[in-house]
């Protein structure tokens, strides 16, 4: 087994000067002070800790800062070995008390001197894989559904009896009520919100700022209303919509002077069904780009409807409500209705992710002509040729270039980050200043040339390699793609600028790793800097970015074409070699 050395990991922290200092008496076993003078190597950023011992210390990081939070001192103590002191970071990386560094230190000692921290793993990938494989996993589009057909069902043999007479005839006909609704509206709520723990996958997705703000947007819920409500609430008032939006639709084809052909109605509430099913999701701006939940009217059916309605198979609207024997349904209605009432509960093949993937390149489509996104005099951003997103599965390639548009579908992680919106993000210069002073790197002087305007830029490197972009609305500057990268604002430094500029342009929340480059562009004099990401979700990129990319470090040069940047990929390119 290899034994962890400084060498092996990067980007490590020196312990800070306001350290303190404690002595303690801890006593391990042979093989106990075995495992701990392995140390420990992380293989993905699930793992927390780095260790290293050397020179009887062992050295204690965070595997995602590199921050060292211990120094634990060790003496020889016949087979075994005793901690005598232990110098502890209390500084601001950490933001806890002394008792919580105690408690946490203890653990972790606890657990690497363990046989248990030092057994093979699999990796995240298969991790996943196997989670997938569960059964009610979120992730699968066959149990989504599953889970929202009864909703449907119900709102259905609800609001139906109100215009149709001869449904109790039906052998699958059970007449509801809106405490029925109720109940399947509270199921599903309960079930994405985390409250049945029978359910698992999304979960970095069914949170409050990812399936709460979808559903905010596509069910047209009041975004300042709902801004501090929980997911089981949004979820909840989301679902009630559609009930109400199925029982104007099922009133507006009751009230269509054309034949009631329930073909035609069954199929327009199954497509409404496919809809609620990709926000659950994720993946409705793949499927429904531009689509909200006030687009589903009987008028507008034919925008989402493939197939023609043909006339027949009709029930004659009741004339009175009340008397249900006054319209026969004969025995052929009854059963093509009752086949298509079980239409409703069929799983939809068009939303198989495991059928669709040979597919899928067929159905992506470019996003909306108008960036979600206002500028910053609060006017709306027109895109000429709005990007076209790729496949999800591209971004689990490192071979693939893999693109999102705003607001765009997402796997749940990557490299075990989370894509997660960064809700706190700064709002002002000192805020990013503020974050650039957590983690400085060093640098040169920067030598302004006259006439140019300062600026910095960062390129940050995803663990697999591959390298992000983003595509300015209109190609700006004629930048088809191009890195993140603004102008400097006096009272930060250019190192906040560059933080900020890979938030604003790719809604990543990055940790700058070393200078890159100096490069003089078109009006500007720039600074670039390595950088990780640590957070942010791409979907959230601003209005001056119309698609983020991440591309293959080899594949810079086809893709980012500017001249300005030739020199900037070569530094890249040095770098990462």
């Amino acid at each position: 087994m290899h034994i962890a050395t400084k060498s092996d990991w990067p980007d490590l922290k020196p312990m800070p000067a306001s350290y303190e200092d404690m002595k303690i008496e801890l006593h391990f076993n042979a093989a106990h002070m075995h495992n701990l003078r392995l140390g420990f190597i992380p293989s993905d950023q699930n793992e927390k800790w780095f260790l290293y011992f050397e020179d009887n210390i062992l050295h204690i990081h965070r595997s995602w800062t590199g921050i060292k939070m211990y120094e634990v001192v060790f003496d020889d103590d016949g087979d075994g070995g005793v901690a005598r002191r232990v110098r502890i970071n209390l500084g601001p990386d950490y933001g806890g008390t002394r008792d919580d560094a105690w408690n946490t230190l203890l653990d972790v000692l606890s657990y690497y001197a363990s046989d248990e921290a030092h057994q093979p793993h699999e990796s995240s990938f298969v991790s996943a894989l196997k989670e997938a494989a569960q059964p009610n996993y979120l992730g699968s589009p066959s149990v989504v559904m599953e889970l929202i057909t009864p909703y449907f069902w119900r709102i259905l043999c609800k609001e139906l009896p109100k215009y149709c007479s001869g449904l109790d005839a039906l052998p699958d006909y059970e007449p509801a009520s809106f405490s029925d609704v109720l109940s399947a509206n509270e199921r599903i709520a309960s079930v994405l919100s985390g409250a049945d723990e029978s359910f698992h996958g999304l979960e970095a997705w069914r949170t409050e700022q990812g399936l709460g703000k979808a559903v905010i947007r596509t069910l047209a819920l009041d975004p300042d209303w709902y801004a501090d409500e929980n997911l089981h609430c949004i979820l909840s008032e989301g679902l009630a919509g559609l009930s109400t939006t199925i029982a104007k639709i099922i009133a507006d084809w009751a009230n269509d002077s054309s034949p009631h052909n329930l073909n035609a109605l069954f199929e327009f509430v199954a497509v409404l069904r496919e809809f609620t099913a990709s926000v659950i999701l994720g993946t409705h701006t793949l499927y429904f780009p531009d689509v909200t939940l006030s687009d589903f009217t009987w008028a507008n059916r034919s925008r989402f409807m493939q197939r023609d309605e043909e006339a027949g198979n009709c029930l004659v609207p009741e004339e009175n409500p009340e008397d249900f024997d006054e319209v026969p349904v004969d025995e052929n209605q009854q059963s093509r209705f009752e086949e298509l009432l079980r239409e409703l509960e069929a799983l939809d093949a068009e939303l198989e992710e495991d059928d669709a993937l040979e597919d899928e390149e067929e159905i992506l489509q470019p996003g909306p002509p108008v960036h979600p996104r206002r500028d910053d005099n609060g006017n709306p951003v027109k895109l000429a040729h709005p990007s076209t997103p790729t496949a999800l599965w591209t971004w689990q390639d490192p071979e693939s270039i893999a693109i999102v548009i705003p607001d765009g579908p997402m796997p749940s992680e990557l490299a075990a980050i989370p894509f997660a919106s960064w809700d706190d993000a700064p709002t002002d210069r000192a805020g990013w200043q503020r974050v650039a002073e957590q983690h400085p790197v060093e640098e040169p002087d920067f030598n302004l040339p006259k006439g140019k305007k300062a600026a910095a830029g960062v390129v940050i490197v995803e663990d697999d390699g591959r390298v992000w972009a983003v595509a300015p609305s209109n190609a700006y500057g004629g930048y088809q793609a191009t890195f993140p990268k603004g102008t400097y604002s006096p009272g930060t430094s250019l190192q906040a600028a560059a933080i900020r500029e890979a938030y604003e342009e790719a809604g990543l929340r990055v940790q700058l790793t070393r200078f890159l480059v100096d490069v003089p562009r078109s009006t500007s004099y720039t600074r670039y800097y390595l950088a990780r990401r640590i957070s942010g979700h791409p979907g959230d990129m601003g209005w001056e970015s119309q698609a983020v990319l991440l591309i293959p470090a080899d594949r810079l040069p086809e893709i980012l074409t500017h001249k300005n940047d030739a020199p900037i990929i070569k530094a890249v390119q040095e770098a990462l070699s």
